[in-house]
């Protein structure tokens, strides 16, 4: 399971959302707790991961993402005209990225307690989900949002 957090602000202390659903999970950062760069909730079930990016220089890996993002929404055929405009907006206001990967161990870690996590996130940092092709707002349902 793995999804791109966008979100218009860089709040590295909104893992606390994260930590509230995962509550007994051990969190294990990367980096200072004001500036990690990388977050591990890990038990038995599994481990989610949540890797922080933010501009650096042109044509970063930061840069690049918005921009392969970008391109991909501008050539679907299938949005409108305004869904696009939005959507590029969206990603042009985009100051952190958070990669979001879940692994199974043992029992495995559940797709629903993978999204709860990531949706909660999201809504703390008033931020989307990009799933690799479609965008999920914490109040929309996966695969409905664009």
């Amino acid at each position: 399971m793995r999804c791109t957090l966008f979100s218009p602000v860089v709040d590295r202390h909104a893992i606390e959302a994260v930590r509230n659903i995962l509550a007994s999970w051990s969190l294990e950062l990367e980096g200072e707790p004001e500036q990690w760069t990388a977050a591990r909730f890990m038990n038995p079930q599994g481990t989610l991961v949540l890797s922080s990016q933010e501009f650096t220089a042109p044509q970063d890996s930061f840069s690049k993402l918005l921009l392969g993002t970008s391109g991909y929404f501008w050539r679907r055929d299938d949005l409108s005209a305004s869904t696009k405009k939005d959507i590029l907006r969206f990603v042009g206001e985009t100051r952190w990225l958070l990669g979001i990967v879940g692994t199974t161990e043992g029992i495995g870690l559940s797709e629903d307690v993978f999204l709860e996590a990531a949706l909660e996130l999201a809504r703390r940092v008033g931020g989307k989900l990009f799933t690799g092709t479609e965008f999920i707002t914490p109040e929309s349902t996966p695969g409905t949002e664009r």
